[in-house]
């Protein structure tokens, strides 16, 4: 460990850290223990080439893996073979639920319309029966993610080797394999965070000047604890989920060995058993921390008194019984494999040593050995969460101290990824960031900082446009920015920049700065390449229009320049190009429409949902982003899952079968929709079990009754709301609250003839009588 910390390979001093070789490696061990190494994401690829160079390529291999015929692909592979039509093979495949792992008679029993057409199509009932056989056999041969085998000499001395259908050499057995023969096996793993940290430090340097060095940090940065402690995590490296945040928010981390300790107890067993809620509130100070022994204390003060760590078992014999951290870890695999025949032998040996080198006496020897064996089930290995916090710790320190650097860097990180990309754009307006849209002539291919609160839209995220269109475009416009879509169509390459990327930059807003309509510019695309095209042409065959010698005279670009007098396409048919190209809106959101009705009638929305409390009644309008249909397992009856987003996020809606049929014509993507229901925390993350829906624009059509408090409202209001109330006759009842002397009020039903049909006129006309304060409607 030390030797690896010396040579750069971990930046944790193994000495202050406590982290003991021997949990790794040690005289006693038989097998080859597991190296995981994790590497910058996007230079993973030359530490392999590096190693096979080293080694030599005889002694470097990849390992093998093999695909199986899952139920979908059975169908598929047994359609092709028997000749049937793709469209009818299809039809049978999409009916397969999308769950991982589902077989095809797990399909047939949840799917009524596949168990339909396998009992009534022959050709279906054949594919299905014979992809049933065929289902869980090998498929293909495939290389491990991230295992590499190394040997001492070439390895098809020791194992069959097998090359892949695009020439990479990989062993013939599988993983399991290689370590049972004792070959070394490494994982050479992609973390990209690591890519973020090393984009992040290169953005400082050419924003700053500064030299920022990673490892030289100091992990005392009180900014960094702050956003901890505030749970403003999205992004941190093993923080972001909701219920890591919720556990910041309690533990709120002072210091790097709570970072450590956090990521070991986050996990299912220490959770279900109390230790976490326990460390809390020793943390906290609202629990006493003692030990069962004065010597348990330098072992146990960094955890508060709680044995978390596999590396606090091994270090308790040594202390307490005289063990060697041979013989510690010994006891340690034998209590986490529960060896019985072993245990009891080294409880012998650890009561012995207990009262040799402590003075323990059997009785409470016996029961610290008991305790020892209770939290081996639940300890997590130090150096590995150690590692990982090193890792959390550097991207918040990153994020409190040069946010727009780090949220540039991460963003960029993701630009394949839409749904993270609009993930982390939000976050950055959370942070008072704003991410310019895409721009012909100020963007480049990732994402750039402009100033310490801008950010430029990258052309990789943009859908359809590659890298080398965009190379073309950013290097063309070097010597001056581009005028026109015309101007660019002359010079960039247009075997590079086709029709699709055109089609794509205008759709998302990268042409707006030349002050031309989305649709005028969609309308002219064809005529722009034919143009472009010519000139160029022109250009290498060295002919020239007379025009190009003047530009003050018409002609060519007088022509070039001319737009067909369009209307800019509706606001929702710019949204919806913007949200298929970039994955989130630009221009506005299609529920900027109904912000009077969410602002009126809806109590809570994406962001502040997860503060209600379980099974509190909601009301929530949003955009319906996806649905899936799903069955029941034991009725099989039909429900839904939806996706609903806002303008602060989405929100998972559950419909039950007994809804299902009431809400199912609701129930199609980008409609806007009011819906009804209960919070419920079942999953932790709060979802909404929906029970009515309507569409948002029948909201007020929804309303039973309108309520209105005069209880201290001048008497000349009530002869205004009278005119309101004949204004917009309807059906719907008016409550009106009045005192009736002394200090209580009652409620009194207008006449039919004050009965109303409420809309948002004639509700901020009665706000403006009364005070929105003492308006209310009733669904």
């Amino acid at each position: 460990s030390i030797v690896s910390y010396l040579l750069g390979i971990t930046d944790l001093d193994p000495i202050k850290y406590g982290l003991l070789f021997e949990r790794f490696l040690n005289p006693d061990r038989a097998g080859m223990p597991d190296i995981d190494i994790d590497f910058c994401y996007e230079r993973r690829g030359e530490v392999i080439e590096y190693v096979t160079r080293k080694y030599g390529t005889d002694n470097v291999a990849q390992i093998i893996t093999f695909g199986t015929m899952q139920a979908k692909a059975a169908i598929r592979d047994v359609g092709r073979v028997m000749a049937v039509s793709y469209t009818d093979v299809d039809k049978i495949a999409k009916l397969v639920p999308n769950e991982i792992g589902i077989t095809l008679d797990s399909a047939l029993d949840k799917e009524p319309q596949l168990r339909e057409l396998y009992e009534l199509d022959k050709t279906a009932g054949e594919i299905i029966d014979t992809a049933k056989v065929l289902e869980g056999l090998s498929r293909h041969a495939s290389t491990h993610a991230a295992g590499v085998v190394i040997g001492d000499k070439p390895l098809y001395e020791y194992v069959p080797l097998f090359k892949t259908s695009d020439g990479q050499i990989t062993t013939g057995f599988t993983m399991n394999g290689i370590a049972k023969i004792g070959l070394l096996k490494m994982d050479f793993l992609g973390l990209r965070t690591l890519t973020v940290i090393s984009e992040a430090v290169k953005i400082i340097k050419q924003i700053h000047g500064v030299e920022l060095r990673m490892d030289k940090v100091a992990l005392d940065d009180k900014k960094t604890y702050d956003l901890l402690g505030r749970a403003n995590s999205f992004g941190i490296f093993q923080l972001e989920s909701s219920g890591m945040r919720d556990l910041l928010k309690k533990a709120k981390p002072s210091e790097f060995e709570d970072i450590i300790s956090i990521l070991a107890l986050y996990r299912p067993g220490p959770m279900g058993s109390g230790m976490l809620d326990d460390y809390v509130k020793r943390k906290r100070g609202e629990v006493e921390v003692k030990y069962d022994h004065p010597k348990l204390e330098p072992v146990l003060k960094d955890t508060y008194g709680i044995i978390i760590y596999q590396e606090q078992v091994m270090k308790i014999p040594v202390v307490l019984a005289g063990f060697s951290l041979v013989q510690a870890d010994h006891l340690r695999r034998a209590m986490s494999k529960k060896i019985a025949s072993v245990m009891d032998k080294m409880r012998v040996d650890f009561v012995e040593g207990c009262l040799k080198t402590s003075g323990i006496d059997d009785k409470k020897a016996n029961k610290l050995f008991d305790l020892i064996d209770y939290f081996s089930g639940y300890g997590f290995n130090r150096s590995h969460s150690a590692a990982y916090a090193l890792i959390s710790y550097q991207t918040a320190y990153l994020k409190a101290n040069y946010p727009v650097e780090f949220m540039c860097a991460l963003i960029t990180s993701e630009k394949d990824n839409t749904d993270k990309v609009v993930e982390y754009i939000k976050e950055c307006e959370a942070m008072g960031i704003r991410v310019m849209p895409p721009d012909v002539n100020k963007s480049v291919k990732e994402f750039k900082v402009l100033d310490e609160k801008t950010i430029q839209f990258g052309l990789l995220a943009v859908k359809n446009v590659g890298s080398t269109a965009i190379e073309s475009i950013v290097e063309n416009r070097s010597a001056e920015p581009y005028v026109s879509l015309f101007d660019l169509c002359e010079r960039v390459d247009l075997r590079l920049v086709n029709r699709k990327v055109y089609e794509s930059l205008i759709k998302c807003g990268a042409f707006d700065a030349f002050g031309v309509r989305r649709s005028q510019l969609m309308a002219v695309v064809d005529r722009s390449l034919e143009l472009g095209a010519k000139k160029q042409k022109e250009k290498v065959s060295g002919q020239f229009s007379f025009f190009d010698m003047d530009d003050d005279i018409g002609g060519f670009n007088k022509e070039t320049e001319a737009f067909p007098d369009l209307k800019e396409w509706h606001q929702n048919q710019i949204l919806t190009y913007e949200k298929e190209i970039l994955g989130f809106y630009i221009s506005g959101h299609p529920l900027d429409h109904y912000d009077v009705e969410i602002k009126e009638f809806t109590n809570y929305n994406a962001k502040n949902l997860k503060d209600a409390i379980d099974g509190e009644d909601v009301r929530f309008v949003g955009l319906i982003a996806a649905v899936k249909l799903t069955n029941t397992r034991r009725t099989n009856e039909r429900m839904a899952i939806i996706r609903v987003e806002d303008k602060d996020g989405d929100v998972e809606i559950v419909i039950f079968p007994s809804d299902y049929p009431k809400l199912a014509t609701y129930l199609r993507v980008g409609e806007v929709v009011f819906i009804k229901g209960q919070v419920s925390f079942r999953d932790d993350e709060p979802k909404i079990i929906g029970n009515d829906m309507k569409y948002v624009h029948d909201i007020y059509n929804s309303i039973k009754a309108i309520k209105v408090d005069l209880s201290k409202v001048a008497t000349n209001g009530l002869e205004d709301l009278k005119k309101k109330f004949r204004s917009f006759p309807g059906r719907v009842p008016v409550y009106i609250t009045v005192d009736s002397g002394g200090r209580k009020s009652v409620e009194i039903l207008v006449g039919k003839d004050y009965y109303v049909t409420p809309n948002e006129d004639l509700m901020n006309e009665i706000k403006e009588i009364i005070g929105k304060e003492r308006f209310t409607v009733s669904f």
